[in-house]
């Protein structure tokens, strides 16, 4: 009976034990921050609880997850909670550690963010996550010290990242500030070898020339980079970002949505928007203006110009007029035969956004009534179009036919005479530019790049 008693008291002591290991375990894991609900679209609220207790009993990948679910919609301080807890949990998670120096790069701090950052180096990189590369923190870390005024340690920072485009690019404007431009030329002219097109190392070259004194060249330079296209990013918060956000609420079935558009099927696609519309309600978040966007193109698609102007009426309700909507209110008078009532919101849009589809569709329209004189007014317009596209990308040869095109049709329009005699110039055709440049001067004595042209083509 003893032995009996010894043996009870003997697990009573040990599951007292274990229970107290378990409440000492649990007290002191930490408990995941949530937001206040009443500033969270309900629906992303929901899902943060459930990964919040998903964290709350998890470890490291599950704080990963809410923390990139805060990411996703910008709740950085929240974030930096997550992240910090899983690098806690997992020392070796690169993707922990980066977004973690990220939250507090963005919530102003720095320093802290730099140090962060510098932990990275000893860590493997994720190629899911872009931040833990070598070259991606070298560069956060380099922005931080621009931030913080520190050019001296910015340029080290981007000396260690020498042949990754955007920090090079950041060097060469610290070695033009600080008045040496003969070693930002070189940076520059190794860059435009690799992009040829790039408007961001076109315009250092323009600079540095002007700055030694290279005139002629200088002048050149600038002229290319008006027929430069390529954008070296800088920025690379928002590719970092951009996959959380679609992870949760109305973005989320947004994305499903957008990933059924190969399907082609215009009903079904309706259907969707129409699910993800009410998933919306009353509630004015970012996501209405391009759910609604998409409901209203589909629509067009399938004929409907009655639920077309019940959607856009929907948004001049949210307040939202622009462009866009304003040619699918044309889009909607187009379908029902009022031509117009077309033509008025048309020729609002020519005048706000103009495009190529939009003055074919009013050439189309005057073309019907036999008005000559508005159609090639338009399609001179269109042509216009056309040749500035093929200037931007450097094609001079197609350029000159569509520019030629342009002034036949529309012979009174001084920005068609202007860029044709641009166009004639880098053709080395100096006499036609200059009769160009004069036309365009008759048309419109006050146009100042046309006055500077002339001036330095006549010297």
């Amino acid at each position: 009976m003893i032995q009996i008693i010894r043996m009870l008291l003997i697990l009573l002591v040990v599951e007292t034990g274990y229970c107290g290991y378990l409440v000492a375990k649990r007290m002191s894991r930490p408990l995941p921050v949530l937001p206040n609900a009443e500033n969270i679209d309900s629906l992303i609220m929901d899902e943060y609880r459930e990964l919040a207790l998903e964290a709350e009993t998890g470890y490291a990948p599950e704080w990963i997850r809410l923390g990139q679910a805060f990411l996703g919609q910008g709740m950085y301080a929240y974030a930096e909670n997550c992240f910090a807890e899983a690098a806690r949990q997992d020392p070796e998670s690169a993707v922990a550690q980066s977004s973690y120096a990220f939250c507090l790069e963005r919530t102003g701090r720095m320093a802290d963010s730099t140090r962060e950052y510098e932990k990275l180096k000893d860590m493997k990189a994720d190629t899911s996550v872009p931040f833990t590369s070598p070259k991606h923190y070298l560069y956060a870390i380099g922005r931080n010290y621009l931030r913080q005024e520190k050019p001296d340690e910015a340029e080290q920072a981007f000396l260690q990242n020498t042949d990754f485009q955007p920090a090079d690019f950041q060097r060469a404007k610290l070695l033009l500030r600080s008045g040496r431009a003969e070693e930002a030329l070189l940076i520059v002219e190794r860059n435009l070898k690799e992009s040829p097109d790039s408007l961001y190392f076109g315009f250092l070259k323009y600079l540095a020339l002007e700055e030694l004194g290279r005139d002629f060249e200088a002048k050149q330079a600038a002229d290319q980079v008006e027929r430069a296209m390529y954008v070296v990013p800088l920025n690379f918060n928002t590719e970092f970002i951009m996959p959380y956000s679609k992870r949760l609420g109305v973005s989320k079935a947004i994305e499903d949505y957008n990933q059924m558009l190969d399907r082609d099927d215009m009903d079904h696609l309706a259907k969707k928007l129409d699910e993800v519309f009410e998933l919306m309600g009353d509630r004015r978040t970012p996501q209405v203006k391009a759910t609604v966007m998409r409901m209203i193109e589909v629509e067009f698609q399938r004929k409907n110009p009655e639920r077309m102007l019940l959607l856009l009426n929907k948004l001049n309700e949210f307040g939202i007029e622009e462009p866009d909507t304003i040619q699918f209110k044309g889009g909607v008078y187009l379908l029902k035969g009022d031509l117009k009532t077309a033509e008025e919101y048309l020729l609002r849009v020519a005048e706000m956004s103009p495009t190529i589809e939009i003055h074919e569709t009013l050439a189309n329209i005057y073309n019907d009534r036999n008005d000559t004189e508005k159609r090639d007014y338009h399609q001179g317009k269109m042509a216009l179009l056309a040749a500035m596209m093929s200037f931007r990308n450097d094609n001079l040869v197609v350029a000159e036919e569509a520019i030629q095109q342009s002034v036949d049709k529309n012979p009174n329009d001084p920005q068609a005479w202007f860029y044709f005699a641009e166009i004639k110039r880098l053709l080395k055709d100096r006499q036609a530019a200059r009769e160009a440049y004069e036309k365009c001067l008759k048309l419109n004595p006050n146009h100042g790049r046309a006055i500077d042209e002339l001036k330095l083509l006549t010297q």
